[in-house]
């Protein structure tokens, strides 16, 4: 429900999310866990039969994915679940690896006591979840945990900045959270475990090239992961 405050006329104030609120995180839930392939047609019609919500309230929902990245519009054939390049890629890591590994040193100097809590909370949940291995759940812990070094470093400016870029690296680590072993896992939360540590610290310099190493070593596996993709379309 959605009502103007008393205080301000312009105010607005939501209790709960809206239907098309919901419709978007189920759809993007539904692109992030691979229930719609890359390059799979999005028709309105099946979707609204797939979710049991109006036309409208679909629309609306595919448009906001298209700002985000996730659906792409070609010509005139309609929507279909956009795929990230092997370009497209690289330059996301690049971007990346420059602003993760400064927003790491920015937090451990600037952070408060309570952001090391929240980012160590963060990580137990990353572990909690590294054997089980549900896809988006571990997927979601992962952005929360950039995301809390993000606010810890205090420049609201650069993680708004990051953020448009958001639902394409979600894609990019779902996309390679379902062929990652066990072991590459196990060496990611042992990687993020040092982050913590030197946040820990307050070495500002060891995060950031922790941070960067992190970013490098994803690069190097989501390209691959890429690469393989590509090739198995080419045979079929």
């Amino acid at each position: 429900m959605v009502r103007l405050a008393a205080e301000s006329a312009i105010r607005v104030v939501k209790d709960t999310p809206s239907l098309r609120e919901l419709t978007t995180q189920t759809l993007r839930d539904a692109i992030l866990k691979m229930h719609f392939k890359p390059g799979q047609r999005l028709v309105e019609r099946h979707l609204c039969e797939e979710t049991g919500v109006s036309r409208t309230c679909v629309r609306e929902a595919l448009q906001h994915l298209e700002s985000e990245g996730l659906v792409e519009r070609v010509n005139n054939r309609g929507l279909f679940v956009a795929s990230v390049s092997l370009d497209e890629a690289r330059q996301i890591y690049e971007v990346r690896a420059a602003l993760e590994s400064e927003f790491a040193r920015l937090f451990a100097e600037r952070a408060t006591d309570r952001d090391i809590e929240a980012l160590r909370t963060a990580l137990a949940r990353l572990e909690k979840l590294t054997d089980k291995k549900p896809v988006l759940a571990y997927v979601e812990a992962l952005d929360g945990f950039f995301d809390t070094i993000l606010r810890g470093s205090d420049n609201a400016v650069a993680r708004a900045t990051l953020r448009t870029l958001g639902a394409r690296i979600s894609y990019l680590r779902s996309l390679t959270t379902q062929v990652a072993s066990p072991e590459r896992e196990k060496e990611t939360v042992a990687l993020m475990r040092g982050i913590v540590e030197a946040a820990a610290k307050r070495d500002g310099k060891s995060m950031a090239e922790r941070c960067r190493a992190y970013v490098e070593r994803s690069a190097k596996f989501a390209i691959q992961v890429l690469k393989d993709q590509e090739a198995r379309a080419r045979l079929s």
